[in-house]
């Protein structure tokens, strides 16, 4: 758990949901709510399911030289509140916050991006980033010589026939099978997913024309997956997402 949550931190540092159960402990967080990281590892089980929203400071102490000396931890919920206990071998320790799995927010699209695509491409990791790379540096050069404002500029995934392309597009028209990315969660997803093989996949979502792109991994024991979330066509630039679009988990 202290090493998924090292990770979680050095890369977001916000709000963590823990999913614990039947067989595995993840952890989850949410970027820009447009990308989930997801650090799963087995657990001996099976277990009773259990879900925990694990704040900043939680994760900053386990996570840090003073987690490194813990020799047990236990998570429970006692009415309104998370607690959790800790153990050194000189001591025993409790940090309590308030249990609301509302504070964990999420897009509407969660659950697809939750879900691993039925079917899945493995590619080799460093001819993914060399390709991610190029597209990016092929936008720069858009940006550059033609002026296009940045907020315009995507990358485009097309799964067509099974076959992954992936090249820097400024968005202005859909492509039928292809989708637009936010080029900066595609290189923050391939900094997190560092392995030699990669599986990548997408799936579309129901009566629009967007599509989550997952990327998936194993690492030191744990199964990491990065699912991003498409520009919608309708926006025609890149900006945060408008607060009606927020949901919460367990909402």
């Amino acid at each position: 758990m202290r090493f998924g949550l090292k990770q979680i931190m050095t890369r977001s540092g916000d709000m963590v949901l823990c999913v614990i159960g039947p067989v595995s402990l993840r952890l989850i967080s949410i970027s820009s709510l447009r990308m989930m990281t997801s650090w799963e590892h087995p657990l001996t089980g099976p277990i009773s399911p259990r879900f925990f929203v694990v704040p900043r400071i939680a994760s900053h102490v386990l996570s840090s030289m003073v987690g490194q000396e813990l020799t047990r931890l236990t998570l429970n919920t006692v009415g309104a509140q998370t607690i959790l206990g800790m153990d050194d071998g000189r001591g025993q320790y409790e940090l309590r916050w308030k249990a609301d799995l509302r504070q964990f927010m999420v897009p509407p699209e969660f659950a697809y991006m939750f879900t691993v695509p039925p079917s899945m491409i493995t590619t080799d990791y460093i001819a993914l980033s060399d390709t991610a790379h190029q597209a990016v540096a092929d936008l720069m050069n858009l940006y550059g010589t033609q002026g296009i404002p940045k907020e315009k500029l995507a990358i485009l995934v097309d799964f067509a026939a099974s076959h992954l392309t992936l090249d820097g597009r400024t968005i202005i028209h859909g492509t039928r099978g292809a989708y637009y990315f936010d080029p900066r969660l595609i290189i923050r997803a391939l900094e997190t997913i560092k392995s030699k093989q990669v599986q990548i996949g997408i799936a579309p979502l129901r009566g629009v024309q967007r599509a989550v792109l997952t990327l998936l991994a194993n690492q030191e024991g744990w199964r990491v997956q990065c699912a991003l979330l498409s520009i919608g066509l309708e926006t025609q630039k890149l900006f945060p997402l408008p607060s009606e679009r927020i949901a919460a988990v367990g909402s």
